[in-house]
């Protein structure tokens, strides 16, 4: 552990680092750094990478993987924030397992975890960028165009991982990753609802003027269940059913009576969310998925590309279409690859069920570990209410005694809300819902935590006494 942490420490020196404002950042200050910080990343998200052959266009990758990192292929953004979610979730293995041993709750392990997650991250977009220029992912290139694009992948991967640090250190809202996934679904639903781009079927890509112009004449039939995955009417029907369910999920919770020690008669509840992990569970078991297919296509395409060896095939077997890029036909990328519509469910029944099976399972595993590392297992939540003089009242102010009152709702809330978001996850894109079942919910689950922060912010702002209250500087 300890030549871990000299280790880290040492490569820190020569890290790039965004330092925290020794000042109060005022919110209108905090929100103009959070809006720069979306514009440089949805600027370069339409930045074509330089080097490019004339015409040549990157291999397209499934539509989930992009939202899940934010990515869009053959831009600056090709690797997205891939890198960042990678080595953040090995980080938390390694830490979990205690093969790293660092206690998150000291803010001096804390400093070292986020550092070493930023040199891993670092080291995973070198890897990245390189298996993609060597890979054949760009089509056929030269050496010095895959030294000029390489050399391109890593430095914009590079400033997002500083956009990121950047909003989380204070200058800005939340989280960089957080907020460009949000922006990447956002942008996705906007185009499938409002796209003035002419299909192949002859209506317009975006389901509002295709209604239209289906109403001024052509008929919206052919609107209900388009051909081709394109925008449609159940599509449109799903989403605005999903969003609701999902904003009445974000609302469910628990609340469990709580006083203050010193103060008898002063209530309050403590609120244990039904969706306790939030889309951390869901990120994770997408992160896992995405690599699958990355290391599955990128393996095919070098060593398999006639899907002639076992071994390889198990990993997973492709096709390459010229429009959609290169597509799963079997294997594991297969399974870990979502049916986008009804049309490909009815095709092949056993690969949906299989794909939902996967999600919701691996989500509610990952929910189990989050809640175990993440310093929201029982344990540690009793302890939180104990050092802010409260206690649960009938019940002697002891840390294993109220960890065992919170043990039976924290369990119970951590499996059903797995459980929930896999299935929502999984089953909701086969319906066509616009930017992915996991593109809303994630959507959905980080506009409510910016809402809360802005809230925060604001009343902090407004009366100094309260920010003092919550550890506001």
């Amino acid at each position: 552990m300890t030549s871990f942490r000299n280790v880290v420490e040492q490569v820190a020196k020569a890290l790039p680092e965004i330092k925290k404002p020794g000042r109060k950042v005022s919110l209108t200050e905090k929100l103009g750094w959070t809006a720069l910080a979306l514009v440089i990343y949805l600027w370069m998200g339409n930045t074509l990478l330089y080097g490019l052959p004339a015409g040549a266009q990157a291999q397209q990758t499934p539509f989930l993987f992009n939202i899940i990192f934010a990515a869009k292929q053959g831009t600056l953004i090709t690797l997205g924030i891939g890198p960042i979610v990678t080595a953040g979730l090995i980080l938390q293995l390694l830490v979990g397992a205690e093969i790293i041993k660092l206690d998150l709750t000291k803010p001096n392990d804390r400093a070292v975890f986020t550092t070493a997650s930023k040199l891993l991250a670092i080291i995973v977009t070198i890897f990245e960028g390189a298996a993609f220029t060597l890979s054949g992912f760009f089509g056929p290139i030269t050496q010095e165009q895959a030294y000029v694009i390489f050399a391109q992948l890593v430095a914009a991967t590079v400033i997002i991982i500083m956009l990121d640090e950047m909003v989380q250190k204070g200058w800005g809202l939340g989280s960089g990753i957080s907020l460009f996934i949000a922006a990447g679904v956002a942008e996705q639903v906007f185009v499938n609802l409002f796209s003035p781009i002419i299909l192949q079927d002859g209506f317009y890509q975006g389901i509002i003027p295709a209604l239209v112009q289906g109403i001024a004449g052509a008929g919206i039939a052919p609107l209900f269940i388009r051909i081709g995955g394109f925008p449609d009417i159940v599509g449109l029907i799903a989403t605005i059913v999903l969003i609701i369910i999902l904003i009445y999920i974000e609302s469910i919770r628990i609340e469990i009576p709580i006083a203050y020690a010193k103060f008898s008669g002063y209530r309050a509840k403590y609120p244990i969310k039904l969706l306790y992990v939030s889309n951390i569970p869901i990120i994770f078991a997408s992160t896992v998925f995405s690599n699958i297919f990355y290391i599955g296509s990128l393996v095919w395409t070098r060593f398999n590309p006639e899907n002639t060896n076992t071994l390889l095939n198990f990993l997973g077997t492709f096709v390459s279409d010229p429009d959609r890029g290169v597509i799963p036909t079997g294997g594991l990328a297969y399974y870990v690859t979502p049916p986008l519509n009804l049309q490909q469910v009815f095709a092949d029944p056993l690969h949906a069920l299989i794909y939902a099976a996967l999600l919701t399972t691996f989500a509610v595993l990952f929910a189990k570990f989050w809640v175990q590392i993440g310093g929201l297992s029982p344990y540690k939540v009793a302890n939180q209410l104990i050092a802010a003089g409260m206690q649960v009242p009938g019940f002697r102010r002891s840390p294993a005694v109220i960890a065992r009152v919170l043990q039976k709702y924290i369990s119970t809330v951590t499996i059903i809300g797995g459980l929930i978001i896999g299935i929502v996850g999984s089953v909701s894109d086969y319906f066509g819902v616009f930017g992915s079942g996991i593109g809303l919910l994630l959507m959905t689950s980080i506009l409510h935590q910016y809402y809360q922060i802005l809230l925060r912010e604001r009343i902090t702002e407004m009366h100094p006494a309260i920010g003092r209250l919550l550890g506001e500087e």
